[in-house]
């Protein structure tokens, strides 16, 4: 019988300063981070950094707790995102290669070193902060190469995963708006936040998942049955974009033009399997960072998946994953969906707005994204019928066929109100229906947009060209300039759909109308906010931050260090079985452990091997 997938999520926002073209990202994402103790939930440091305008670098974890906690003792903490792969940073940005966009900012170079050039002089400015703090509700809440992360606790119900998920964009948006209101800004700048994959400029930032597995699971499909991989996983993830795809206007990353997608991230990778995150990136994840006790536990980490908006997206996309999970850690998967290009399916299916266009197996049969689903969909009913499901995975089910039935059927009503990316090209519909204008017209129209636009910046007369160009392409010059509106027009509202602030980001415009099919109520998520989640081990770390936060000196996702100023001692508390520390396994005695002593000497006496299962 597999073991629980507890699963949690991490998202790099993309961000920007309106009317600063020469921001430092790294420097903004600190400032909205240092922000986080005025939303008034507690939190523990366990990182800081210094950054210069000539470059940036970290402290060890060790002298971040000295200057906050004076404790120089503190076991160094793990960044646990990227921290071995080339560095490049960037940030979201609006249309602003039109000079028509309604907004505009400019991005810093892919250093993100704040360098300020033309001087002839360097001048040292200590810019000090945070660089990761733990939260009191399970959560992480960092920098990661110049971006604002925020990774969820780990939890067992996929809901919770999305109030998690959802409950961290509030957070970010509300130390975004404590960072515009606390004066360090000049008049008429703005940090504003998005919550996608791509700077519309070759990079592009993730949002990962991680499912809690055995070790047996992730020893199979690293290093003995790697067919698995193949056979079952990466055709459901492929295959899954129809599914909780965030939309996208355009192409990226030197890939077959577009002018929608379905996926953000497809166009950024390059390989089945690998190491890495930032570049070449591969479907299928090797890390192996478990987290947990490695004698029991890994962890798997899926890249390949876009920031979501829409709860039901996000519930569908965490919640199948676990089904499949399961169903190939019991071996219950024998029908061999192996594809035959797996690369060059992601990037087929994140084209294909028809939804019929079949992908080629390894076999020779052809099936479209859809029909895989359904066939992981039909395995996982008789899967929970002879697993005895539980009511949350029937629920999940339910809502699976409901979707696979209106992707066939190609129910725009039903899906415009559901996922991502439908929702999102039912809005750029209606605009192109405003200006007259189709799809076929952007298709035909944006690589010349797209050419002159490249060539404004070193050509001595852009105009001319274009004028040619557009002869040669048998298009009227005349209609360049409302083809490019539209076209720019596109780009700035998909970003606008991810803009997090409730009362200005397109996609809460619409579901604040009533447009969008909601999964959760608000206090569900306004929950997420300050509690853990009850199922895992958040919930102790979460409760010991919260009750003990002026005493704690270190805190990674297994550990806590805790000062004890009577005693004059230092307690290291471990839990690395995920599924061990749960408000079920001490929540009875939680309110009587009143201090860092008689928290320990509870778990000394008899109870801290529960911790480790």
């Amino acid at each position: 019988m597999s073991i629980p997938k507890a699963a949690g999520i991490e998202t790099e926002y993309g961000i920007i300063i309106l009317g600063d073209p020469h921001f430092s990202p790294f420097l903004v994402s600190q400032q909205v981070l240092n922000t986080y103790q005025q939303t008034g939930s507690p939190a523990i440091p366990t990182g800081m950094y210094y950054n210069t305008q000539t470059g940036s670098a970290q402290e060890t974890a060790e002298q971040a707790a000295q200057d906050v906690h004076g404790d120089s003792s503190l076991a160094a903490s793990s960044n646990d995102e990227d921290k071995d792969d080339p560095e490049y940073v960037d940030a979201a940005e609006p249309a602003n290669e039109s000079a028509n966009a309604s907004s505009t900012a400019t991005t810093t170079g892919a250093n993100g070193s704040g360098e300020t050039a033309g001087t002839g002089t360097t001048t040292q400015v200590l810019h000090y902060g945070l660089g990761s703090l733990m939260l009191a509700n399970g959560a992480r809440f960092y920098i990661d190469h110049a971006h604002p992360e925020y990774c969820t606790p780990e939890t067992l119900s996929p809901r919770r995963v999305v109030a998690a998920d959802k409950a961290g964009e509030r957070i970010v948006a509300r130390c975004m708006s404590a960072a515009n209101r606390n004066g360090s800004l000049p008049d008429g700048q703005q940090i504003l936040i998005y919550k996608n994959n791509s700077d519309q400029k070759g990079n592009s930032y993730g949002c990962h998942e991680n499912y809690l597995l055995s070790v047996d699971l992730f020893e199979d499909l690293l290093r003995r049955r790697s067919h698995l991989i193949y056979r079952y996983l990466l055709p459901f993830q492929v295959s899954r974009v129809v599914i909780c795809g965030a939309g996208k206007v355009g192409y990226e990353n030197k890939t077959e033009a577009a002018t929608f997608q379905l996926s953000q991230r497809a166009d950024f990778f390059e390989m089945l399997t690998g190491h890495q995150t930032t570049y070449r990136r591969p479907l299928f994840n090797l890390r192996d960072e478990p987290h947990a006790e490695t004698n029991t536990y890994r962890r798997l980490h899926v890249i390949l998946g876009d920031a979501n908006m829409s709860e039901i997206s996000t519930y569908l996309k965490v919640g199948t994953t676990q089904l499949v999970l399961h169903m190939i850690e019991d071996g219950f998967i024998k029908a061999d969906l192996t594809l035959a290009d797996p690369v060059a399916a992601f990037q087929q299916v994140s084209r294909d707005l028809t939804l019929q266009d079949p992908l080629e197996l390894e076999n020779g049969s052809l099936m479209t994204a859809a029909e895989i689903q359904r066939v992981y969909l039909e395995l996982a009913e008789q899967y929970l019928n002879e697993h005895d499901g539980t009511e949350e995975q029937w629920h999940l089910w339910d809502l699976w066929a409901d979707v696979i039935d209106a992707l066939q059927e190609n129910d725009e009503d039903f899906l415009s109100t559901r996922l991502d990316w439908a929702i999102k090209k039912s809005v750029l519909d209606r605009y192109l229906d405003t200006q007259n204008v189709t799809w076929e017209t952007v298709a035909a129209w944006q690589p010349l947009i797209e050419t002159i636009v490249a060539a404004e910046v070193s050509h001595p007369e852009p105009d001319a060209l274009g004028q040619a160009l557009a002869r040669h392409v048998g298009l009227s010059w005349a209609d360049y300039a409302q083809q490019r509106e539209v076209f720019f027009t596109l780009r700035r509202l998909d970003l606008e759909y991810h803009d997090i602030r409730q009362d200005a980001g397109l996609f809460y415009r619409l579901q604040g109308r009533g447009l969008v099919e909601r999964l959760l109520t608000d206090d569900e998520i306004a929950a997420m906010l300050s509690q853990p989640p009850p199922d895992t081990r958040a919930w102790l770390r979460g409760k010991m931050i919260e009750k003990f936060a002026p005493h704690v000196t270190g805190a990674d996702w297994s550990y806590l260090r805790l000062r004890d100023p009577d005693a004059n001692q230092v307690y290291r508390l471990e839990f690395p079985n995920p599924l061990v520390g749960t408000e079920r396994d001490l929540g009875r005695v939680w309110d009587r452990l009143r201090t860092p002593g008689e928290l320990f000497a509870y778990f000394q006496h008899g109870s801290q091997e529960a911790l480790s299962g």
